[in-house]
Order: structure tokens, then C-alpha cells, then sequence
């Protein structure tokens, strides 16, 4: 082989590798998390973001079934019915969304960059909160 086909050679398995690498590799560089680590950072709040949450009126569990049937009762109602579907894409294992930006999202609207209206004087902050766990329970986010 010659030395132009041997470096040829040499850069694509070079390239090929990186890609095997990178496709392990989340934007940071860190292989993903285990399921036992997703499972342990939705527990772990900070306590800011706690009190951000009380501060907003939700006093229960996003994973209670009462509520996350509630809160599909009200989505079905109101939300699916004349904007976002049977099954709301928007939030069905999407990420870089938290609890507080759903529920302000809901309650305040789309405030012009978006044609959705604010509910916060329609529903209750309870109910806005349940919406957020039916949501929530659709997948991670």
C-alpha cells in the first residue's frame, strides 16, 4: 500500500472511531445517566427551586394518580380540544423544561410569542398544578 492510501486509511478509521465515541457521549462530554441517575435527580430539588414551587401553590406530589387524573380531566377538557391534541407532542419526552416554566406557561400564556391564552384566571393554581403532573407523567422533561 502506499503511504497516500495508508494515511487515507489511518483518517477515516481515525473519523469512524470519534463518531463511535461520540455517539455515547452527551453535549458535555459525559456518557448519559443510568436510569438509577435520572431517577435520583428528579428527586433531588434544590430547596430554592422548592420553595419556588410552594411559593406557586403546588402542596402535593406531581406523581400522586388523583391529581395526574385531574389534571388529564382538565387537559382533555380545554387544552386538547381546541389547540394542542389528544396527545400533546409539546411535552412527551421533551427536555430543558422544569415544573415552574410549564405551570407560568399555563397560567400566563404565551404572552405574544405564542397565540396560547393565560389560564390563571381560569383554573386555580391547584388546578394548573395538576395539569402540570398529567403532563409531567407523559414522559420526561
Amino acid at each position: 500500500m502506499n503511504i497516500f492510501k495508508t494515511t487515507c486509511l489511518l483518517s477515516l478509521l481515525t473519523v469512524m472511531a470519534g463518531a463511535v465515541i461520540a455517539t455515547n457521549l452527551n453535549a458535555a462530554g459525559m456518557p448519559p445517566p443510568t436510569k438509577e441517575q435520572q431517577v435520583e435527580q428528579e428527586e433531588d430539588t434544590s430547596t430554592e427551586e422548592n420553595n419556588s414551587l410552594k411559593k406557586e401553590g403546588l402542596t402535593f406530589s406531581l406523581k400522586d394518580p388523583d391529581r395526574i387524573k385531574a389534571g388529564e380531566d382538565i387537559y382533555r377538557s380545554t387544552c386538547a380540544e381546541y389547540c394542542h391534541g389528544q396527545v400533546p407532542e409539546l411535552f412527551i419526552n421533551r427536555t430543558g423544561l422544569t415544573e415552574l416554566y410549564v405551570f407560568n406557561t399555563i397560567r400566563d400564556g404565551g404572552k405574544g410569542l405564542t397565540p396560547m391564552p393565560p389560564w390563571g384566571e381560569v383554573f386555580s393554581k391547584e388546578e394548573i398544578w395538576e395539569v402540570v403532573a398529567y403532563l409531567k407523567s407523559l414522559g420526561k422533561w
